[in-house]
């Protein structure tokens, strides 16, 4: 049980870069894009952090708590958008030009 209450952070943050993806829509910047995925992440920490009870703890273990949990949830958003999201953007991207040209 305590690994999955380590994992779980890097699941959720699997899950990010859709999100952004859908409420960006490419409008807006590439720095903006990756704020937003960090702040996603940070709010995932904290509800993940939070609902795992190691908030309880106090603070200077909460916060670090916070901090693995946000690491966690970032890390496995950055991998999952180059590995998976990237790719079938840019796969898409590919289909939609070739459509076009016919």
């Amino acid at each position: 049980m305590e690994n999955l209450r380590e994992v779980a952070p890097f699941f959720v943050g699997m899950l990010i870069p859709p999100l952004v993806t859908i409420a960006a829509h490419g409008r807006w910047s590439r720095v903006f894009k990756s704020v937003a995925s960090f702040v996603v992440a940070l709010i995932l920490g904290i509800c993940t952090s939070a609902i795992a009870g190691e908030l309880a703890a106090g603070f200077p273990d909460g916060l670090i708590a916070i901090m693995i949990d946000t690491s966690l949830a970032y890390t496995g958003s950055q991998l999952a958008y180059r590995l998976v999201w990237k790719p079938i953007q840019a796969r898409r991207r590919q289909l939609a030009i070739g459509a076009t040209r016919v």
